[in-house]
This record gives structure tokens, sequence and C-alpha cells, in this order.
């Protein structure tokens, strides 16, 4: 065997185990991500942990942090009105907007602690 069909032999190899290690880990986080169900109590507590932990790492200020959880304190009171026009439970509707309410929150955290980690490179 000359020398390129080693490195070929050895390239296929590694591009094996590599592909091979892929699937075992999509096939381990979609089990993980079927097991938690996320309601929005708990969706936004994770959120609210988010921000606090943001903050004190200083990904974060203290303003926009501010500004996050009152977002937060917003989406809990509009989900409160909206249980009361719907005999204490959240419609399908409602709670497809208050999805899309944490959905921003969460991508504002997200592109807030980018900007500084981006910042400071």
């Amino acid at each position: 065997m000359d020398f390129l069909s080693v490195r070929k032999s050895a390239a296929v190899a590694s591009l094996a185990i590599a592909l091979a290690t892929s699937v075992n880990l999509a096939s381990a986080v979609g089990a993980l991500a079927k097991d938690k169900v996320w309601t929005i109590d708990t969706r936004a507590a994770r959120l609210m942990q988010e921000i606090n932990e943001g903050q004190k790492n200083g990904e974060l200020t203290v303003k926009e942090a501010k500004k996050l959880r009152s977002d937060l304190a917003d989406i809990a009171h509009r989900k409160k009105l909206m249980k009361g026009d719907n005999d204490g439970k959240v419609s399908p509707e409602d709670r497809n907007k208050i999805e899309g309410d944490l959905n921003k929150v969460s991508a504002k955290i997200k592109k807030l602690e980018l900007e500084k980690r981006v910042e400071h490179k």
C-alpha cells in the first residue's frame, strides 16, 4: 500500500467514526428533548433564570435585565387576563401568542448576550 492509499483509508475511517458519533449524539439529544415538556410557566421560569445568570456573569446589564424581566411580567399578566376570559384556561390561540412572546424574549436574551461577547473580543 502506498502513502496516499493509507491516508485515504485513515480519512475514511475518521469520517466514519465522526459520522457514527454525530448520529449517536443526535439520538441522545432527541431523546432528551422528547422527555422534556415545556409549559408556559416552565419556559418563563427558565428565561428568568437565564436573565439572572446573564446579569450575574456580565452578559446583560442591569438595565437590560430589568427590561427583560418587565417583558416576562407583562407576558404573565396577559396570560392571567387570557385565563380569566376563558374559564381559567389558556386557549390554543392564546397559547400560541404567549409562546411567540416568550420566543421574542428568548431571542432578545441571546442577542444581547452575543453582542457582549462580540464587543469583548
